[in-house]
């Protein structure tokens, strides 16, 4: 036990690592990235979510039935292949 005790004596009078002073502020500014990540990744899951459900909601709803339009879309009375009789 005597021999413990040294050891320990020995290592209280040494002089501290100056890394230490400086591992508040890595530790906090690894806590505010872990912090953002999860921001981030609750975001994204509940983006799915989100989609997951308008999609599901949306195939539960009945739809009209597709009718062809009658002319394509931007062509009128008046394009050339109307007045040529195409």
């Amino acid at each position: 036990m005597a021999d413990l005790d040294h050891w320990l004596d020995a290592v209280r009078s040494e002089p501290s690592d100056g890394r230490l002073a400086q591992m508040d502020a890595a530790v906090m500014e690894g806590l505010a990235r872990h912090r953002d990540r999860m921001t981030a990744r609750r975001s994204l899951m509940l983006a799915g979510l989100l989609a997951v459900g308008i999609g599901w909601a949306g195939s539960l709803v009945p739809g009209a039935p597709a009718q062809a339009a009658s002319l394509p879309i931007g062509m009128s009375d008046y394009a050339p292949s109307s007045l040529l009789g195409q």
